[in-house]
């Protein structure tokens, strides 16, 4: 799958949380574990098959350097991050089903 990486942005296909906008935290097998900072923290990520997400473009390249690097990201950080670019994909930012 590509594109289901740490430090992109991803949206729920699939069940109560469908629409929702995430960062993926990690990629392991068939599952992601993905956070908002705020409802799912990162101390506490929500765990989700692949196949219920979409890769969002574009992805926040501060965020992807430093969970790549195995550094720590704050609540603060990913809220940040998702207000920065919830303006754009509300205005029909690019994409891409995976």
């Amino acid at each position: 799958m590509v594109g289901l990486e740490p430090g992109y942005l991803a949206r729920s296909l699939a069940g109560h949380d469908k629409g929702r906008l995430y960062i993926i935290l990690k990629a392991d097998g068939e599952y992601v574990d993905l956070t908002d900072g705020k409802i799912r923290p990162v101390k506490q990520p929500k765990r989700k098959k692949k196949k219920h997400m979409q890769v969002q473009r574009p992805q926040d390249d501060c965020l992807v350097h430093k969970l790549k690097e195995g550094k720590t990201v704050s609540d603060q950080e990913v809220r940040e991050c998702l207000d920065r670019h919830k303006g754009f994909l509300q205005q029909g930012g690019s994409k891409r089903n995976v």
